[in-house]
């Protein structure tokens, strides 16, 4: 009997059986709170789709685009929001470099927090092989195509040599210096000399004569042509490469450029 007593009191002091006669401590619930991996992704699915914006009005191609995502620590104390995100940003011309973006929870009560991105881009653009004047008229051999690191500023880079030929840097461009639109005068659809189409519209009827431009045009711009049967200097308007609109039958002016 003795000896059956000290058995039980041996088991009733068993860590295992102890272990087992207490219940499992539960955990807690993790605290609900911002998925900071889905906030990341907004941010950075909002910022590729500005850069692909811009890219498709301008028609870039071939680029390799890069983004780092920071969301602020204080993000962890915040509760899970229940609604799409929205974003506020500045609406810069391009999204490239340091970029800050607000993103608001419209919940009620709702939070707004800033968050930071770099963003890289590399892409073949067109630059300059050596130093060139101001009014230096380009030329295919003035000109390179290689990839480099875009900057913010360079929203108007051009990606074919063929975009700046023929036109003049409003001022000098040193060598290796990515080629810009906005550097470089308006594009000439007619050059002086040049055989051209010209086009007298009247309602629905039209009448189509060859001529000869006198003066280098832009778009848009009026410029004196000799109509090559008659020989008469009229006016008409650029209105694409090689073609003009008649705007009236008075002599043009013809001023020499």
């Amino acid at each position: 009997m003795c000896r059956s007593l000290a058995v039980w009191l041996c088991l009733l002091v068993s860590p295992a059986v102890v272990a087992a006669a207490t219940p499992a401590a539960q955990n807690p619930p993790p605290a609900p709170g911002v998925d900071t991996g889905a906030l990341k992704q907004f941010v950075s699915a909002y910022w590729q789709q500005r850069f692909l914006q811009h890219a498709g009005r301008v028609n870039w191609r071939d680029y390799q685009w890069q983004i780092e995502v920071v969301i602020p620590d204080a993000v962890s104390k915040l509760p899970p929001c229940r609604q799409p995100y929205q974003a506020e940003d500045a609406q810069t011309n391009l999204p490239i470099g340091r970029q800050p973006l607000r993103v608001r929870c419209p919940d009620s009560p709702g939070w707004l927090v800033t968050t930071r991105s770099q963003i890289s881009v590399l892409m073949p653009v067109v630059v300059t092989r050596n130093a060139l004047s101001q009014d230096h008229v380009l030329q295919a051999s003035d000109l390179a195509v290689t990839q480099i690191l875009l900057t913010a500023q360079q929203d108007d880079v051009l990606i074919d040599p063929a975009q700046a030929i023929g036109r003049r840097p409003l001022r000098s461009l040193r060598a290796g210096q990515p080629v810009r639109n906005r550097l470089l005068e308006a594009a000439m659809l007619v050059r002086k000399g040049d055989k051209v189409h010209l086009t007298l519209a009247d309602g629905d009827m039209s009448i189509s004569m060859a001529g000869i431009a006198l003066q280098d045009g832009q778009k848009g711009e009026i410029i004196g042509v000799k109509n090559e049967k008659s020989g008469k200097v009229i006016s008409a308007a650029v209105s694409a490469p090689g073609q003009l609109l008649i705007s009236n039958e008075a002599p043009a002016a013809v001023a020499s450029k």
